[in-house]
């Protein structure tokens, strides 16, 4: 069986079901996950005195987790910007999912998220780190969003001004390649998006130039992607 599922803009993602098998609630499965840093729930942060909220999904919506095993659970899913937390609710208690490694893919709603290390440019050895993705195509390569936030700190009141409470900054999204399982590596503009699709790169740098493409634009890069893919 083919899924397809629509992601923000419409962009499609297709994934093959074949032999994967949907089991809800699975309570062995479920301890496996819950098992977060702290042993008992993420820990009780709380956003109440901030303006704004970090959450994709600020209710807990219906989602899937599928294992690298094949298997598909149904869980209801929120993903916290700001903890970079994909979390789930079981028996009213919050826990976050950290076997990252057991995942292949996580759907909440519409919207695909994938787990990767990162690097914030090619030149970079080391990864940088490890965050949730926003999964926009797929393919040989995978373009990822990833969403950014910050918080603003409180003000105290002045002469002429009142208190100013605590703030969440939503800031720009930031875009990534990643090629099979490496890390995902940070796209800055066009000189670094040759670099990483650098065996296509003369077939890449004609197709942006004649349909005059900007490698800092989401939809723009998704053109180029999938041209990639095509190739």
């Amino acid at each position: 069986m083919i899924f397809d599922l629509q992601i923000l803009n419409g962009q499609e993602i297709t994934y093959d079901q074949g032999s994967r098998v949907t089991v809800t609630g699975s309570e062995d499965f479920l301890f496996r996950l819950r098992l977060s840093r702290s042993g008992s729930g993420v820990d009780k942060i709380t956003y109440s005195s901030i303006v704004g909220d970090p959450f994709i999904y600020k209710e807990f919506t219906s989602g899937k987790l599928i294992m690298n095993t094949g298997e598909v659970f149904q869980l209801d899913l929120r993903y916290d910007i700001y903890s970079n937390q994909i979390q789930f609710k079981n028996n009213d208690e919050i826990f976050e999912v950290v076997n990252q490694d057991q995942l292949n893919l996580i759907i909440i709603d519409t919207v695909i998220f994938k787990y990767s290390n990162y690097l914030k440019s090619s030149d970079d050895e080391a990864p940088d780190g490890n965050s949730w993705f926003i999964l926009k195509t797929s393919g040989k390569c995978n373009l990822l969003v990833k969403k950014n936030i910050r918080i603003q700190d409180a003000q105290s009141p002045k002469a002429y001004a009142d208190a100013k409470p605590a703030e969440f900054i939503h800031l720009k999204d930031t875009y990534y390649l990643k090629m099979d399982d490496n890390s995902a590596i940070r796209i800055n503009g066009k000189k670094e998006l040759l670099n990483v699709l650098a065996d296509k790169k003369d077939e890449l740098n004609k197709y942006i130039e004649s349909n005059k493409l900007d490698t800092k634009s989401i939809d723009d890069l998704t053109k180029i992607v999938k041209f990639y893919n095509s190739l």
